[in-house]
């Protein structure tokens, strides 16, 4: 296993030629760690929090640069790992065996996109006919990719006082141990397990509302933020699931964060990629990826402004500072499938 995650980071974020029979290999010993993990991880400080990463090997690869090694640095990954991206599978690949190899180091929650009945349509199920061209062998794969998935943890909760998961909240959510009671394999997702995979928090909405954009679980407000994290008994909620101009942005106060990992993820929104930085005192910090193609473009402009004089217009809006305004939803969400 070691060598397996050796040759990925040697390699960086090139495409990786897996064996049929060593990505079995792996997807046995994972499906053997999920059924062996709580639905509910406790996760201890300090740690990095990463949300959708959607087969964007390279920015996986850039977190880790930038926020430190997996094997020496503690990750809690919040769902959506393949689908969208050209390289769903070096990126769930390489995360399931640094989970194998490093159970105490990394961990894994489940998102919507590790439902069959999505990453069938979104890419996931084409990446793995294309690459593996024998219909038999990519339907085995395919198959066997889900088995682990039905298996993830839904929800983490870090240093008994941060709630994590891919979506959001549920009116089904009355205590941790609603969480806790959850029963797997999840092949078919309703009611608490739906929500936390699939709900959004919403401007202007009171308590839980359809989710009538995504045709699937509930929008909740800012009073439901509140009172759920007085009757859990938590401080913060952190989530995925919907793309965030500046990588991240706050809810109701600070009392919920929207973390979003893949850059330039819609082509008509150039949005950053970021990292919750939770240190050993449940103090925040943010870590921001600038989308790869405008790290040439800003160069280029800072050559011409010295050569001309010229200030010209900055191709990169401005850092949020660190803190997005806590009076405001999260700025420039996007829903996405």
């Amino acid at each position: 296993m070691k060598e397996f995650i050796k040759k990925h980071f040697i390699a960086g974020a090139a495409r990786q030629n897996y064996e049929v029979y060593e990505i079995h290999l792996i997807l046995e010993k994972a499906l053997v760690e999920m059924r062996n993990s709580p639905v509910l991880l406790e996760v201890r400080c300090p740690v990095n929090i990463c949300g959708d990463i959607h087969g964007q090997y390279g920015d996986l690869m850039r977190i880790f640069n930038a926020c430190g090694l997996p094997f020496k640095q503690r990750y809690l990954f919040l769902g959506d790992y393949v689908d969208r991206g050209r390289h769903s599978l070096e990126v769930i690949m390489l995360l399931l065996a640094l989970r194998i190899q490093f159970p105490r180091k990394v961990f894994l929650l489940r998102g919507n996109h590790e439902l069959s009945n999505i990453n069938r349509v979104y890419g996931f199920n084409a990446e793995i006919r294309q690459r593996y061209r024998n219909l038999v062998e990519s339907k085995a794969l395919y198959d066997h990719f889900n088995e682990v998935f039905a298996q993830m943890p839904l929800a983490a909760l870090v240093a008994g006082r941060i709630l994590c998961m891919h979506g959001g909240l549920s009116p089904s959510l009355n205590s941790l141990d609603d969480i806790r009671k959850l029963q797997r394999p999840l092949r078919v997702v309703r009611g608490l397990a739906q929500d936390l995979l699939w709900a959004d928090p919403e401007t202007g909405t009171k308590g839980f509302q359809q989710n009538k954009i995504r045709a699937v679980s509930h929008i909740f407000g800012e009073d439901t933020v509140r009172d759920k994290c007085k009757q859990l008994n938590i401080d913060l909620i952190i989530r995925a699931h919907q793309v965030v101009e500046f990588g991240y942005a706050f809810f109701c106060g600070r009392s919920l964060i929207t973390v979003f990992s893949a850059a330039r993820y819609h082509e008509e929104l150039v949005n950053y990629a970021a990292v919750v930085k939770v240190d050993a005192s449940l103090e925040l910090s943010f870590v921001q990826l600038k989308p790869q193609e405008f790290e040439k473009v800003r160069k280029e402009m800072e050559q011409k402004r010295e050569e001309t004089g010229d200030p010209g217009d900055d191709p990169i809006p401005p850092s949020p500072g660190g803190i997005a305004p806590t009076q405001q939803t999260p700025q420039h969400t996007s829903n996405t499938q």
